[in-house]
């Protein structure tokens, strides 16, 4: 009656229930000066206290339930998860509630957060995989919420007033979507519900407007220096919103090219005929709200970066210009198809399956046409796609490594980073800098 909005469906099979809310907010809400807020507010709501717990108290009757709570926030959604025995059901569902209507964010508990979050902005950078992804990101979507990361300087100037003001923004009912699966009886469910969200009243929302993701691609190299004897590389551009009909056969035109593990040509070509690397691939990344990333990745030895790139730089270029066999496709199909069932292993994931597409505001019966949808995917299709969204000449080729030894190559292989466009180095982001910035 407040306007939360419940999936529910009863399974005795255990004598336990789960529950998993969301929350729509995120990290793209978060204020410019103030980066981090959201998640912070997300995990100090678990461990900071409510009205009438603090947080060791509720750490300690949530272990006498043998229970588990929890809260985060991440880039567009926040969640918060119970589970707890059927015959502890009314307790864990106040604590449940309480924590999600009446945090209190302890101070004590935001100056631990505080601690430990610096601790990890000084290591940040040293992760090279990690400085990859957020300067790739950086690279495409430029000063965009999106790709924002907390540091010392954010971290600094939130206060608990800040945390209460973004909590009471965006945590009301009508703002929630609620899983639950287990043992229950489904009206006497609702009833619970309805009591112990009772004085949580809706309320509109407003949403900051978010600035509008400018889809320009980078060609050309860009450079982390780092002095270590391999290179981390993303090779790719901008790619699709997960709302993109194309979807289908683009996750079954990746899979072929580089997400298929071990069966896929990238994998097949990079790791398996030239020995070059353990991990390498590619990645359609799908966004919702915003445009997401394809890439190509492989980390290889210094030496051998320049060759690692071309090598897959021509399976982009190959699946763009000649068909698929049948028995690729026919594996990748299985692929999909034999996995879609995953999707609803327990009641829980049904239920979270199904309020996720109400999250994303896409039709409920979308499973019901899934299989459909990539059975009818073609050769043609792939083909088709992959000439439409792959742009070889407009790659991003990023490499955080040794620059002087990734320019160098090997006598095996020589060659030249410059080939393939103007080579920038980047300055990384600091996130101990007093003031923020490079």
């Amino acid at each position: 009656s407040n306007g939360m909005i419940v999936y529910m469906v009863e399974d005795h099979s255990l004598p336990a229930v789960d529950l998993q809310a969301f929350i729509r907010t995120g990290s793209i809400y978060d204020p410019v000066n103030k980066k981090g807020l959201a998640q912070m507010t997300g995990s100090v709501m678990r461990t900071g206290g409510t009205a009438s717990l603090s947080g060791d108290e509720l750490d300690e009757k949530v272990d006498f339930l043998g229970a588990s709570l929890s809260s985060t926030i991440g880039t567009r959604r926040g969640s918060a998860s119970l589970f707890v025995l059927s015959k502890d059901l009314e307790e864990g569902l106040e604590l449940f509630a309480d924590m999600l209507m009446n945090p209190v964010f302890e101070e004590s508990k935001i100056t631990l957060y505080k601690d430990q979050t610096m601790e990890n902005l000084k290591a940040r950078n040293d992760q090279p995989r990690r400085l990859l992804g957020l300067e790739f990101d950086r690279l495409l979507y430029g000063d965009h919420p999106f790709v924002w990361e907390t540091d010392r300087a954010a971290l600094e100037t939130i206060t608990r007033d800040d945390l209460i003001d973004f909590h009471n923004r965006y945590f009301r009912p009508n703002n929630v979507i609620l899983a639950a699966a287990g043992d229950f009886d489904r009206d006497e469910m609702v009833r619970k519900l309805e009591f112990v969200f009772r004085s949580w009243t809706p309320e509109e929302i407003d949403f900051p407007s978010l600035p509008e993701v400018k889809v320009k691609n980078r060609p050309g190299v860009f450079m982390v220096q780092k002095e270590i004897s391999q290179g981390y590389v993303n090779v790719g551009h901008f790619g699709v919103k997960d709302t993109n009909p194309d979807l289908y056969a683009l996750d079954i035109m990746n899979f072929i090219l580089g997400g298929g593990s071990f069966t896929s040509r990238i994998t097949t070509k990079v790791r398996s005929d030239e020995g070059l690397a353990y991990n390498t691939g590619s990645r359609f990344v799908n966004q919702h709200d915003f445009p997401g990333t394809f890439y190509g990745y492989v980390q290889t030895k210094s030496s051998t970066v320049q060759y690692a790139v071309s090598l897959i730089l021509d399976e982009f270029r190959r699946i763009r210009s000649e068909r698929v066999s049948e028995s690729e496709m026919e594996t990748a199909k299985n692929y999909f198809l034999d996995s879609f069932p995953n999707r609803f292993s327990s009641s829980l994931n049904t239920m979270a399956a199904f309020a996720e597409l109400e999250y994303d505001r896409f039709p409920l019966d979308y499973y019901d046409h899934y299989r459909a949808n990539i059975e009818k995917v073609s050769r043609d299709e792939v083909l088709r796609v992959a000439k439409k969204y792959i742009k070889p000449d407009q790659m991003s080729i990023f490499i955080v490594g040794d620059i002087e030894a990734c320019k160098a190559g090997s006598p095996d292989h020589p060659g030249s980073l410059e080939k393939w466009g103007k080579m920038t180095v980047i300055e990384p982001l600091d996130p101990m800098a007093a003031s923020g910035g490079r």
